[in-house]
């Protein structure tokens, strides 16, 4: 492992104080919790960016875009309740 210091503010440095207390690992666990969480986001972002590139998955947004401007979607709610009612039946 190697060690690193680093300057945090003191309403920052509080924040990792009560988010260390009680764990296993202390602040350094919290910090390296903290960098793994922002890599997995923008791994998940570079994705969502690469979907977005893709023609059909962006005709398809682009059609979903035009229904619901037209007023052809259905609330959650609605779905719910149908989906709800489908199983009564």
């Amino acid at each position: 492992m190697k060690t690193f210091q680093l300057t945090l503010d003191d309403e920052t440095a509080r924040v990792l104080d009560r988010l260390a207390k009680g764990r296993r690992g202390g602040r350094s666990m919290v910090v390296r919790a903290a960098l793994w969480r922002m890599a997995e986001q923008d791994r998940f972002e570079d994705y969502l960016d690469w979907l977005e590139r893709q023609p059909d998955i962006r005709r398809s947004m682009m059609r979903a875009l035009a229904d619901e401007r037209a007023g052809r979607t259905v609330g959650h709610n609605q779905v719910v309740k149908r989906f709800a009612k489908s199983r009564r039946d």
